[in-house]
């Protein structure tokens, strides 16, 4: 568990699951007035549980939930993973960072506190020479915290038919 002033990260828990699917289940906002992504059916909220749960059972990390703790309600997912998404040896295999939070939650910088709260963690626990990020270009404000934290742009490709920034982090 990491405690942060106004979060509590921690592993995901088969009885976080009504919890968990509000965050995937709602349509995130994109900059430009669509959406980012589709919103999942419970049984994929089920199944990105337990792969976090899995995830951390093989490799020793994985993403943490965050609460915040003056609400107590789940606000977000951030952490690092594995995930073989297919774009190429300079990406894959290499620990990948990621962070979203619920748009209840967005503008109050909840993505940052909990973004650099994982980053020790796993710079401390796992210390990779190299992580990554991938980032759609519209998303101005991932991009602005991905670039607080130290990513630069190595490289642009398509990921599920939308371009993504590829970014690293060098230690």
């Amino acid at each position: 568990m990491i405690k942060t002033q106004r979060l509590l990260l921690r592993e995901h828990r088969i009885d976080d699951f009504a919890a968990y699917i509000p965050l995937w289940t709602q349509r995130l906002p994109g900059s430009d007035g669509g959406y980012r992504f589709p919103p999942l059916r419970d049984e994929d909220v089920w199944a990105r549980l337990l792969r976090w749960i899995g995830h951390r059972h093989v490799f020793g990390f994985g993403p943490f939930l965050a609460f915040d703790l003056a609400s107590g309600r789940l606000c977000g997912e951030v952490g690092f993973g594995h995930f073989h998404r297919g774009n190429g040896p300079t990406f894959d295999g290499v620990p990948e960072t990621m962070w979203t939070l619920h748009p209840d939650f967005h503008g109050r910088g909840l993505a940052g506190e909990a973004a650099m709260a994982a980053i020790e963690w796993f710079d401390r626990h796992y210390p990779s020479p190299r992580t990554v990020c991938m980032i759609e270009p519209d998303n101005t404000a991932s991009l602005k915290l991905a670039e607080r934290f130290g990513f630069r742009e190595f490289g642009r490709g398509k990921y599920k038919g939308s371009l993504n920034i590829f970014l690293e982090r060098m230690r």
